[in-house]
């Protein structure tokens, strides 16, 4: 099975060239507040060790997001773990007063010796608890006490603390993936069976860094990853994982003594090649022969290039030109079979005269998707090889291959489990990009351009505090919440009231009108948890819940 390659292209129609900022409103949001009894608190961040204390543990284990809700089920209900690892309930429902909520109640007691505990709802009467140890526990949330259904410490596959990173059920199949740090950064897939509630599989990948997203397709069939380097699969206790073939040791690219130099730079697609001989001479032509993994090029009898190119290119799509002035200048443009892969050199073996590297400015177009940096203008002494790049790839679950893979085109804003996807800066949006599921007879494109926050991408660098983002499910609105105390909404555009409302620099009526609002909340403290609703935002703090009223 061999691995497709897909860029981040947008949909043209999805974005908004026209549009000119969000205007600040002074209307303000009602704010109801309440605060726990007194014995009540959410449990803390998890304090890491300090021979703990690398980047990928931070990136793992700080800040993460304490309220829950059960996506699959209709009750209004917000979730948390408090500090004595009970899990506490509060009944947010249309029928209840905001202004007089009734106070947390516990529905589960997780044992004493928890971490750092999380929960992930993976149906409408089911929550999989993690207790950040080597514990897992399947929840019937039914009953108003919940029950134990499954139970089982996992410490001999995994390393404590472990991370929920998802969990879903299909078809008699419940999956779980957990996140720990050990050498490597390991991902464990464990498959459990329904109806009997007992481990029928189990599967790792490992990592070099900590993945920016995990993600179960809906069927079970495959796994989502994004991060910087490729995860790839080392046991699966039902099928034997086969490791690729070592490659032949990479053959050296020799030197051709020559005066002239080639002059290269690259697109998102292409590889361009230039060479300027000193005078015209009619008597020496350029030849030049593109192949699929090689390039040959001779100026009369003297040869240039004859050398392996570093990936594959798409020799029918490529196309070479010579202009002749008072100089002849040959022009190469190879195209790439894979589209936003970029090359830290041209060739990798055989024969070739000099080459630098032509300092450019990617610019972004419709055909073109703007990266984050210019490869070209690394040094050497960065080694920022294409394995350092952040892929999103995705894994066949009984193959263990690459199916389907793309270089993350920028910065990735935030992510949502529920559905699966990535939102994602382009320029100064932010672009949401839905992941699906693939199946054998469904070729789709694995990921699609959905929605554009407007100029979220810009409105989000200011931001340095900023600790959660998140969009309610119609995207009608982006929050950006401070490490404490301040939030940020910014609305997207929506028909005006006044018809008389006009442009004050064109004069033209203006129709479309977005909103920004800065939100303060009367509590000086660290924000633990975020949700976002169509019409509400809830607030977790260490000893309150905070309710705005969109």
């Amino acid at each position: 099975m061999s691995t497709a390659w897909h860029d981040f292209r947008p949909q043209r129609q999805l974005l908004n060239s026209n549009f000119d900022g969000y205007r600040l409103s002074l209307d303000p949001l009602a704010q109801y507040h309440l605060k726990f009894d007194d014995f009540l608190q959410v449990q803390k961040d998890y304090e890491l060790e300090q021979d703990n204390y690398t980047f990928n543990s931070i990136k793992g284990f700080k800040s993460l997001n304490q309220l829950v809700k059960n996506p699959w089920s209709n009750d209004e209900h917000l979730y948390f773990i408090d500090q004595n690892h009970a899990i506490q309930q509060i009944d947010v429902s249309s029928n209840q007063s905001l202004s007089h909520l009734q106070q947390p109640i516990a529905v589960y007691q997780l044992a004493k010796p928890t971490l750092y505990g999380s929960m992930m709802f993976i149906n409408e009467k089911h929550v999989c608890v993690c207790d950040g140890r080597s514990t897992i526990t399947i929840l019937n949330t039914e009953t108003t006490k919940w029950k134990v259904v499954f139970e089982q410490d996992f410490d001999e596959y995994v390393h404590s603390p472990i991370r929920l990173l998802h969990a879903i059920e299909f078809e008699g199949a419940i999956h779980i993936v957990l996140g720990c740090i050990q050498t490597d950064c390991q991902l464990t897939w464990l498959t459990l069976s329904s109806n009997e509630l007992k481990l029928i599989r189990r599967r790792t990948l490992i990592g070099k860094k900590w993945p920016d997203f995990v993600c179960l397709e809906s069927n079970g069939q495959g796994i989502y990853i994004v991060a910087e380097g490729v995860y790839k699969f080392t046991f699966d206790s039902v099928s034997e994982v086969k490791q690729p073939e070592e490659l032949p040791k990479k053959s050296v690219l020799e030197k051709i003594p020559s005066s002239l130099q080639y002059i290269w730079s690259q697109t998102h697609c292409t590889i361009d090649l230039e060479i300027d001989t000193p005078s015209s001479n009619d008597q020496q032509e350029f030849s030049v022969q593109i192949d699929s993994d090689r390039v040959r090029c001779s100026l009369g009898s003297e040869v240039l290039i004859d050398a392996q190119v570093l990936h594959s290119i798409d020799a029918k799509e490529s196309s070479y030109s010579i202009v002749k002035d008072k100089t002849s200048q040959l022009s190469i443009s190879l195209q790439k079979t894979k589209p936003g892969l970029f090359w830290n050199e041209v060739f990798e073996s055989g024969r070739s005269i000099d080459g630098q590297v032509k300092l450019v400015d990617f610019t972004e177009t419709d055909e073109d998707i703007k990266q984050p940096y210019n490869n070209q203008q690394l040094e050497e002494c960065d080694e920022y090889a294409n394995e350092n790049e952040t892929f999103l790839t995705r894994f066949h679950c009984d193959t263990h291959q690459i199916t389907h893979q793309g270089i993350i085109p920028n910065q990735i804003l935030f992510t949502t489990l529920n559905p699966p996807s990535l939102c994602i800066r382009h320029d100064v949006d932010g672009l949401i990009w839905h992941l699906h599921t693939i199946s054998s007879d469904n070729e789709q494109t694995p990921w699609i351009h959905e929605a554009t926050l407007n100029a979220f991408g810009y409105v989000q660098a200011s931001k340095q505090n900023r600790k959660f983002l998140s969009i309610p499910s119609d995207y009608s609105y982006a929050l950006i919440s401070d490490l404490q105390t301040h939030l940020y909404l910014y609305k997207q555009s929506t028909p005006t009231v006044d018809s008389s409302l006009r442009n004050r620099k064109s004069g033209q009526i203006v129709s479309n009108i977005a909103k920004q609002h800065m939100i303060s909340l009367e509590n000086h403290q660290d924000i633990l948890g975020l949700i976002t609703t169509h019409e509400r935002i809830y607030i977790l703090l260490s000893n309150q819940l905070s309710t705005i009223v969109i």
